[in-house]
């Protein structure tokens, strides 16, 4: 089967045209994000890549559990996370080989992925809140802490975590 009738397929299900772009891969959006589709034409398959969000800058948390989900791909179901260094965004790529395949079961793949990516998107950001609420927290106490030094109100709990230069 020729790679356009894969697109073509995928875009008769998506009821919009997955086309090329300047780069020469395809794309579509879907609910505001791009989603491309890196034609690996010496491979026979195509690279699926679609942005998940920014990890926190906050703590390097989240970059590692980033990474420890690529352990083995199986907290990705095949799919790798990237980090693209430039802009600090976090991507999910499948790389999907064509030969076997038949033009239902691709589209199947590329909603599957789609999904997936859905599913990083939302735990990405998650962990991103959860690393923001602990550094809030750690921030309210430290205020807190000055507060009542400054107040001469210093319980011992609160001197013991005074950050001391």
């Amino acid at each position: 089967m020729e790679t356009q009738a894969f697109i073509d397929a995928l875009s008769q299900a998506l009821g919009q045209q997955v086309e090329k772009d300047e780069n020469g891969a395809h794309a579509f959006v879907l609910d505001g994000v791009p989603v491309l589709l890196h034609s690996r034409t010496s491979e026979s398959a195509f690279l699926l890549h679609m942005e998940i969000g920014y990890p926190s800058a906050m703590g390097g948390g989240v970059h590692a559990r980033l990474l420890g989900a690529n352990f083995l791909l199986s907290e990705t179901m095949g799919a790798s996370i990237s980090l693209d260094e430039r802009t600090g965004m976090a991507f999910l790529e499948l790389l999907v080989f064509l030969p076997g395949l038949d033009a239902a079961d691709f589209v199947n793949r590329v909603e599957g992925f789609v999904a997936l990516a859905d599913v990083w998107t939302r735990r990405l950001q998650e962990w991103n809140d959860e690393i923001e609420t602990l550094v809030n927290e750690r921030l309210d106490d430290l205020q807190r802490s000055l507060e009542g030094q400054a107040a001469g109100d210093v319980s011992p709990e609160a001197s013991s975590t005074l950050l001391r230069v």
